[in-house]
């Protein structure tokens, strides 16, 4: 593939990538608005936990809003850095995406030895994945010696 196409299909991936992120960030919102019953772990949901306080099941929706919120601005900053900078093939733009997207995606990984469980370590794997096939794409253009 040529270094132009490479580059084209590097910045639409990453766009896609930033709009699953805002997309899945919705529905994880729409799941605390709606009261759906949430599948907390395999073994435990919602309903168990207002067995013992509904007080807790409030708080694990409010803080599933605010991760849903948060990942949401993440996602749209994200999309403007790709659609403006990334897309002019701005060095400082490719860094910005790795270490923010990169470093806290591993940081979510970590999740499996440090605390014990693989629960929602797929997304960040995926996200991990396809951010690392995104910008090794756009690395070829981004650290050429013509670059901006």
């Amino acid at each position: 593939m040529k270094g132009s196409k490479l580059f084209t299909a590097s910045w639409i991936l990453l766009l896609i990538l930033t709009i699953a992120l805002a997309f899945f960030s919705l529905a994880s919102a729409w799941v605390a608005f709606s009261g759906q019953n949430d599948q907390l772990a395999s073994s435990t949901t919602l309903e168990h936990l207002r067995a013992v306080s509904e007080e807790a099941v409030t708080a694990t929706r409010g803080r599933r809003v605010t991760a849903a919120t948060w990942a949401l601005a993440y996602a749209i900053l994200s999309a403007w850095i790709v659609l403006g900078p990334y897309r002019r093939g701005e060095r400082w733009a490719w860094w910005a995406l790795l270490v923010s997207l990169g470093l806290s995606q591993i940081i979510s990984l970590a999740r499996i030895p440090l605390i014990g469980t693989s629960l929602g370590a797929v997304p960040s794997a995926t996200l991990l994945a396809v951010l690392a096939l995104g910008l090794l794409a756009g690395a070829p253009r981004i650290f050429s010696r013509s670059a901006p």
